[in-house]
């Protein structure tokens, strides 16, 4: 005997319920004010901001690379371009202040010419440190930044070349 749940198609049917999830005027179906997965992961808006770490740049300068919307934001990934020819650079990430050791996301190596010269690929913090990131609701993998908490970038040696920082992120 085969049996069917006819519940949710007459709910998503029954409109006159001022009460039923599927009903786009129910009161209780508002726009989300957390970015917790918990609730809902639907995001408003996305940007790819980008930095650029000059050549000459001293060790251990810290550079915001983004902070926090309003209501919260997540980094989808984190890319590098290195004008460097010779020697892979390795960067510290901090959420929050760099005074603080445990803040310190983690550090990755950029290899040299990462991006920038047609054989050597893209470098992606996603491919680096796959572990940094948790998932959302959807499998997508997410560095949550909370509201006004800032991401700093930090050169642990000297640069002799540029390199450039882009991340994709999302506002709720």
């Amino acid at each position: 005997m085969i049996r069917f749940n006819l519940s949710n198609a007459y709910n998503y049917y029954n409109l006159s319920n001022p009460y039923n999830p599927y009903n786009p005027y129910n009161p209780y179906n508002q726009p989300m004010t957390s970015n917790s997965n918990q609730t809902v992961f639907a995001t408003l808006t996305s940007s790819y901001v980008a930095v650029k770490l000059a050549s000459g740049l001293a060790a251990n300068t810290a550079n915001l690379l983004f902070t926090g919307a309003t209501n919260g934001s997540v980094i989808t990934d984190i890319l590098f371009r290195s004008t460097e020819t010779s020697t892979a650079r390795n960067l510290d990430f901090f959420i929050g202040s760099t005074a603080t050791a445990e803040n310190n996301l983690v550090q990755v190596s950029i290899p040299a010419n990462s991006g920038n010269n047609g054989s050597t690929a893209l470098a992606s913090l996603a491919a680096l440190a796959p572990a940094v990131f948790d998932l959302d609701l959807a499998g997508n993998r997410v560095i949550t930044i909370e509201s006004g908490v800032p991401l700093y970038v930090v050169n642990k040696t000297a640069l002799t070349a540029d390199i450039y920082v882009r991340l994709k992120t999302r506002g709720f």
